[in-house]
């Protein structure tokens, strides 16, 4: 997946370059379909591998090619290949930012302990709701943006905290499709899982209340994933 974000990242820049110029406009607009149209037949085929796996018919284990990874993959493509066929290369700078950090996020789920990740998710989407918040305050007609930014980092911060006392309560054990899986959590997980997402509200609210303080806030929030992504490093050596 890292390897894909990154490779989707040069067939923007080659897309973009295409649909920069008026005598390549047509060649660009046509790989942006044909893209699409892989991206569609990639979700079938992922959906078609996932039903084979979770019917015990083929086996993922150890497998770059697997049900998971083809949807993923394919559900980014189209998404992203649909956006530039509808807005033009607007969202392809904005794509440069997504891929790349859905690159990063992806090696931070298979290479540290499975709450940062969390922390890692909580933090990322606590700085994406603070610019969202900046951009709705100064725009005349999407003012309600930022209160629904705001509702929405206060919600996603109480279900944390209600999922993180239940798997507390159970030892950090739960039951999906029968099968009991462990979090794998360490001592000190689920005191990080309770504080990360309440300081991120606070800081999501503080935007709202105080918008001329949202580069404090979002360096306050990547300051505090910093701090931790050290500590998390460390105890991995």
């Amino acid at each position: 997946m890292f390897s894909v974000c990154l490779l989707g990242v040069l067939v923007l820049m080659i897309v973009q370059r295409l649909l920069d110029y008026a005598n390549t406009w047509a060649t660009g607009m046509l790989v942006v379909k044909v893209l699409l149209g892989i991206g569609i037949i990639g979700v079938i085929w992922g959906i078609v591998l996932l039903g084979l796996e979770l019917s015990g018919r083929r086996n993922s284990a150890h497998r770059i090619i697997s049900g998971r990874n083809v949807l993923i993959a394919s559900i980014i493509m189209v998404l992203c290949m649909w956006a530039i066929s509808y807005v033009g290369t607007q969202p392809i700078k904005m794509l440069y930012v997504v891929l790349p950090v859905l690159a990063v996020y992806y090696l931070v789920y298979h290479s540290y302990a499975p709450e940062f990740f969390v922390i890692a998710a909580d933090c990322g989407m606590a700085i994406g709701l603070m610019w969202l918040i900046h951009r709705a305050l100064v725009s005349s007609n999407f003012g309600w943006m930022a209160y629904a930014a705001v509702g929405a980092a206060v919600v996603l911060a109480l279900l944390q905290l209600i999922i993180v006392w239940i798997l507390r309560g159970k030892g950090g054990k739960f039951t999906f499709r029968g099968e009991k899986i462990d979090s794998h959590f360490s001592r000190n997980a689920y005191t990080m899982l309770t504080v990360t997402p309440l300081v991120m509200a606070v800081l999501v609210v503080a935007v709202l209340l105080m918008s001329s303080w949202t580069l404090v806030a979002m360096g306050c929030a990547a300051a505090y994933l910093f701090i931790t992504a050290v500590y998390y490093t460390v105890k991995l050596m």
